[in-house]
């Protein structure tokens, strides 16, 4: 009980600092930085892919922001998808997956 209540806080504060350095990506511009969807989307997934590591799920993984969301997620897997500019949607069908254009 006390690993998985560790864990969860490890996540969180994980999450918090993806979501920051999400903030400021997004909010660059691209003089300053490669902020493509495929990156982004790369760097949330190996978040979540960490708290797998920690937590033995992937289920439960919250993500701070609107626009990155964790759409679906079970015991094998998850698709975490991004809203980029004009409202375009790319997503994340993981483990091992691709970033792609187009919803979960």
């Amino acid at each position: 009980m006390a690993f998985r209540l560790l864990s969860l806080l490890i996540s969180l504060v994980l999450m918090g600092l993806l979501a920051s350095t999400m903030a400021k990506r997004l909010n660059s511009s691209h003089a300053t930085g490669p902020a493509t969807p495929e990156t982004l989307l790369r760097e949330s997934g190996m978040v979540v892919e960490r708290t797998h590591e920690m937590t033995g799920t992937y289920e439960g993984v919250a993500l701070q922001g609107d626009s990155l969301r964790l759409v679906s997620s079970d015991a094998n897997g998850y698709c975490l998808q991004l809203t980029w500019v004009n409202r375009q949607l790319y997503h994340l069908r993981g483990p091992g997956g691709k970033p792609a254009p187009g919803g979960c």
